[in-house]
């Protein structure tokens, strides 16, 4: 199996929807925003996403502010000229560095999953490990995280298809895995989405929520709960 890294967080459909509000409804984005980014954080794949969504969020409160500043001001008044470029200086620093701040925050948070994504990679595929506590102390994350990071691999096919059951992980064999192999690009969401013939349905299947846009395996006659709405998703 190929590992994909550098890993980059992406924004779904539900992110964009959200940047968008922010921009034209500054309350309701901002309200998104904040649920989004306190629902999902737990999750080591979203936490480069979230910063930068707070990082937009405060470039668009700059760009709002500086829009209320142009309507208040007489711009044909030199003083109230001289008046509103010293308040874009103060605000830019104000608002801008925070902004700033958290689109690093964001490439580092992306760095550092990329990182544990190679080292989850190597202890599954190489040396074998499949116990979720061993790979726990391995990688020093909490088994909850563990969990949820080898979760997110499958569905991205980092790893083989496979479930986590009693603590151990269990994948399918690569003779199995290679039933798969046909891939077809998706141009809008830039991933890899896997083409089933009707004797593959008793296996496992990669589901898009029709709630947020996440993607995660589901196996047939199978439901799981979407980890980023809530959202229950059956096969």
């Amino acid at each position: 199996m190929e590992d994909y890294l550098p890993y980059k967080s992406k924004y779904s459909r539900f992110d964009r929807v959200i940047l968008t509000l922010a921009f034209t409804l500054y309350p309701v984005g901002l309200l998104l925003t904040l649920f989004r980014v306190l629902t999902t954080h737990v999750h080591h794949s979203r936490k480069g996403r979230n910063h930068r969504l707070i990082g937009w969020l405060w470039v668009y409160t700059y760009i709002l502010i500086m829009g209320l500043f142009i309507l208040a001001f007489d711009l044909n008044n030199p003083e109230d000229v001289q008046l509103f470029w010293d308040s874009a200086w103060l605000y830019g620093i104000i608002l801008l560095i925070p902004a700033i701040v958290f689109f690093i925050l964001g490439s580092r948070a992306d760095s550092k999953f990329s990182l544990l994504l190679q080292q989850y990679y190597h202890l599954v595929m190489n040396r074998r490990i499949r116990e979720i506590d061993h790979i726990a102390v391995e990688t020093k994350q909490s088994p909850s995280h563990v969990i949820r990071d080898l979760d997110f691999m499958i569905t991205e096919h980092m790893l083989p298809f496979g479930r986590i059951q009693n603590g151990i992980l269990e994948l399918e064999s690569e003779e199995y895995h290679e039933a798969y192999d046909d891939e077809e690009y998706v141009d809008e969401e830039e991933e890899y989405e896997y083409e089933y013939d009707e004797s593959e349905d008793r296996g496992p299947r990669s589901i898009e929520c029709p709630s947020c846009g996440a993607k995660m395996i589901v196996y047939a006659n199978d439901e799981k709960e979407c980890d980023y709405c809530g959202n229950v998703i059956s096969a």
